[in-house]
């Protein structure tokens, strides 16, 4: 997006972290100098007024997350076309799930980017969609917060902003910056460290291990597979025992090798369909590793605040070390409780070349991010040095890893320090920004 006069349009009010997603980098992008235009979806009237007097609309680009704005919601014009398509518009999907659940949408749109954050992503887009106009690999990065994130539907400008900004963190890290570092807002970006929001050192942190993630129920998972005969559901079962038994399995490439084996004879386009529809496999295999890496932790004696909804359900021997809150938070909510934390775990959800955005938040937060590792995860952080490992493979290992951070506070001090300082360079919405507007969106890694 080398084209500096280009207006950005973002979406508020769909999923609360998609939405975060898109606040984040709208104020990033503005605080940048780029013209910003909020369609708040909460707001439908407001959003189509603003938009109806939009001037110049194919001067937009529309940045969205996982398709929104595309799905055949009303507001956009539903139907046979939407409003990107009436007016020109061009747009970048950002995929921050496997592409076998957008399997309608890649079907449907081909003058359309698609970043995935995931290189597998990237590469199975390119294989079944390889009419999509262009398909780049683009990491996640992590959230911090911010005191606000109201916003009024339209141009951004500082009165529809009157509180929203950050009182002394506000754009701090010069290095990220690059030729967009120089936007007329020098004053505010290039601040020093020293002015950054303190974070709590680790013995003022209340909670040992914290886990931002809800547990998706058995209940929940089978909702996707009702209606299918035993059959098919004994065949998608064996496939999650398969995943289970070797988790470095890539999920879209073992889903197709099933497919293959059970049905030959089936044309090779319909494969994808196919795919769309067993998404069971990756709930369940996700839920799995989710309740087993937290029940090892609490069976082993650590107490555990999980942050999200039904933790209460989780099956385990010593309940009393399993704190929850059995309500769905904020981004924002589980920002505080990561920077209340000295510990972070992640599990990631089939994110194989790629990672999720919980491992760089835990590290903005100053917590130890601990986590199972990835092909991308290992290229950009060093474990033990900006994170702590364990393997999905080995139940022991995460406790050996807690234990052996638990029993060594300078290493875990360490860790959380530099993680957070290579966290602050590369990993934040800020660097995500600057790399819009410098045309990285258009740059990264091509698989």
């Amino acid at each position: 997006m080398n084209d500096n006069d280009k207006r950005i349009i973002l979406i508020t009010g769909n999923t609360e972290t998609l939405s975060y997603f898109s606040k984040e980098l709208a104020f990033y992008l503005y605080r940048l100098g780029r013209e910003i235009f909020i369609w708040d979806m909460t707001k439908p009237s407001a959003s189509i007024d603003a938009f109806a007097t939009l001037p110049d609309k194919d001067r937009s680009v529309l940045v969205t997350f996982n398709f929104i704005g595309l799905n055949g919601e009303g507001q956009f014009g539903g139907g046979l076309s939407n409003i990107w398509e009436e007016y020109g518009i061009e747009v970048i999907s950002i995929m921050v799930d496997s592409p076998i659940y957008y399997y309608r949408q890649l079907d449907k749109y081909r003058d359309i980017s698609v970043a995935c954050i995931d290189r597998n992503h990237a590469r199975y887009v390119k294989k079944w969609h390889p009419y999509i106009k262009n398909v780049y690999f683009w990491p996640l990065c992590g959230n911090e917060p911010i005191l606000d994130l109201w916003m009024k539907p339209g141009i951004m400008n500082d009165d529809t902003i009157p509180i929203m900004c950050r009182k002394t963190e506000l754009l701090t890290d010069a290095d990220s910056l690059g030729d967009h570092g120089k936007c007329g807002q020098e004053n505010d970006i290039n601040r020093s460290q020293e002015n950054e929001r303190p974070v709590l050192s680790l013995d003022e942190r209340p909670i040992d291990i914290v886990f931002a993630a809800n547990l998706v129920t058995q209940e929940g998972i089978n909702k996707s597979i009702e209606g299918a005969d035993s059959e098919y559901r004994e065949f998608l079962h064996d496939i999650c025992e398969q995943m289970i038994a070797h988790p470095n399995l890539v999920l879209e490439d073992t889903l197709y090798s099933r497919l293959i084996e059970e049905f030959p004879d089936e044309p090779e386009d319909s494969y994808p369909e196919a795919m769309f529809h067993m998404v069971y496999v990756d709930l369940y295999v996700r839920s799995y590793f989710r309740a087993k890496a937290v029940r090892t932790l609490v069976d082993a004696g650590y107490k555990v605040y999980c942050v999200g909804q039904d933790w209460d359900k989780l099956e385990c021997a010593h309940p009393e070390n399993l704190i929850h809150t059995d309500v769905m938070l904020t981004s924002a909510d589980c920002i505080r409780a990561l920077e209340n934390s000295k510990i972070s775990l992640n599990v990631m959800p089939h994110f194989k070349a790629g990672a999720h955005d919980r491992v760089f938040s835990s590290m903005l937060a100053g917590c130890a991010a601990l986590t199972d590792p990835s092909e991308y995860l290992d290229e950009v952080i060093k474990p033990w040095e900006d994170y702590v490992p364990f393997t999905l493979n080995e139940p022991e290992s995460i406790i050996q890893s807690v234990c052996k951070l638990r029993s060594d506070r300078s290493l875990m001090s360490h860790i959380s320090e530099t993680g957070r300082k290579k966290a602050k360079r590369s990993f934040t919405w800020l660097a995500t920004a600057n790399s819009i507007l410098s045309g990285g969106i258009y740059e990264k890694e091509k698989t």
